[in-house]
């Protein structure tokens, strides 16, 4: 929050200031001048602990390295789509058929707007309507190309731009225009009076800020109907949004602004969304990593307890780690399962003998802990199954865990069972 200071009416009064961000460096003695030093620190490793916001994954993407040949493209939609099977990779290979004669001679700005309607076709929450993500850019001029371009993709619609311009002010912004001709003047003027069109403003509120109200207030409450945010300056700091799971920066940021950008995917928002997703095209990893040392080593470490450095973490390094447990945690619910370990067995222990009435009932602990295990299992799988082999494992490691599939059947009385088969065994 901001920093809120209430005047003094005596010299003995009490003045205190709240702030949700901790100061720059630079700042450091002017602030310990006017209120002495800290009352009380809450850290933000304590409040991931305490479940209060998201841990943040880190992914570099060098767009121009991803997508600037035919090979690196075929290699780039195999690596996308390993994890699918024929009928997910046979529809995506009919949407992309042209992907190799349109990215290889494609701007850079364009092979990011695919790169990021991709990941909606096959990353958890983005791929089914729950989640959504935010793109932040240069210059207003940069916002008006992103959504230009976005409008050509199945975001037509679903896609906004958020800015300080206003097409009835022109130039009076508190943002970087990037336009230095005329020419790119009136592109932002006309991309304005274009998506403007036919929004009636309402009482008290401009157009533009009706539009950007809409926007909002959809992408919060219908992430299926607001994918995507375009954004320079605004929304990145005091803007919660719990559907955000994806931040894609294309836009060279450090300090302050940094910090704030990132922890807009730091909301909870129900047991699917695990992590916030940073996904940095601008190699800015270093600036990350300093913005933090910024904002935690100036905390009071006096109290013991809990190092408040945030830590970034590696996307693949952890997506292996949580694919590890998962399986570790779904072999370890299957163990006391009677052999030879088919099918009918795994009914049994988590079903128990369907002819008796009471028995369902009573093995109700173990179908519950199945369901839980199987969805972590999913979620860990879809995050890396397009990378597995980035992630380290060896080709026998692949083929060991390729071939699980997890599906839901009814049994013999309308329960619901969780099946997960392997190869010519099933697991039930």
């Amino acid at each position: 929050m901001p920093r809120c200071v209430r005047p003094c009416s005596t010299r003995w009064s009490t003045r205190t200031s709240f702030t949700g961000t901790p100061l720059l460096k630079k700042d450091k003695q002017t602030s310990l001048e006017v209120f002495g030093g800290y009352i009380h620190t809450y850290k933000f490793s304590e409040a991931v602990d305490d479940e209060v916001v998201l841990d943040l994954i880190y992914e570099a993407r060098d767009i121009d390295q991803r997508l600037g040949s035919v090979e690196r493209i075929d290699a780039w939609f195999d690596a996308k789509t390993r994890g699918l099977n024929d009928w997910q990779k046979d529809a995506l290979r009919e949407q992309w058929g042209t992907l190799q004669h349109v990215l290889s001679s494609r701007s850079r700005m364009e092979r990011v707007v695919h790169d990021i309607v991709f990941d909606f076709g096959v990353k958890p929450r983005l791929n089914n309507d729950r989640g959504t993500a935010m793109l932040v850019v240069s210059s207003i001029y940069d916002a008006c190309k992103y959504f230009e371009l976005f409008q050509k993709t199945a975001f037509k619609g679903k896609c906004a731009v958020i800015t300080s311009y206003n097409p009835l002010t022109r130039d009076i912004t508190t943002e970087n225009t990037g336009a230095n001709t005329e020419t790119d003047k009136e592109f932002i003027y006309n991309t304005y009076t274009e998506l403007l069109e036919g929004i009636d403003a309402t009482p008290g509120k401009t157009k533009t800020e009706t539009y950007e109200e809409k926007a909002k207030d959809l992408f919060k409450k219908q992430p299926a109907n607001m994918k995507l945010l375009i954004v320079v300056d605004k929304l990145l700091t005091g803007f919660d949004a719990p559907t955000c799971t994806y931040l894609y920066i294309d836009k060279s940021m450090q300090d302050h602004g940094l910090f704030q950008a990132i922890c807009r995917v730091n909301r909870l928002d129900g047991e699917d969304k695990d992590f916030g997703y940073i996904v940095d095209y601008k190699d800015l990893f270093k600036k990350v990593e300093n913005a933090i040392a910024v904002y935690t080593s100036e905390l009071d470490r006096s109290a013991g307890g809990i190092d408040p450095q945030v830590l970034l973490k590696d996307r693949l390094k952890k997506g292996r780690e949580r694919l590890d447990n998962s399986l570790e945690a779904m072999a370890l619910l299957c163990e006391p399962v009677q052999p030879p370990g088919g099918e009918l067995e795994h009914i049994h222990y988590f079903c128990g003998n369907t002819e008796i009435a009471d028995d369902l009932k009573a093995h109700e602990a173990q179908r519950v802990a199945l369901y839980k295990t199987t969805v972590g299992l999913v979620r860990a799988c879809a995050n890396i199954s397009d990378e597995l082999e980035a992630a380290g494992y060896t080709e026998a490691d692949i083929t060991r865990i390729n071939p699980t599939m997890i599906f839901m059947r009814t049994g013999e009385n309308g329960e619901t069972l969780v099946c997960v088969q392997r190869k010519s065994k099933s697991r039930a």
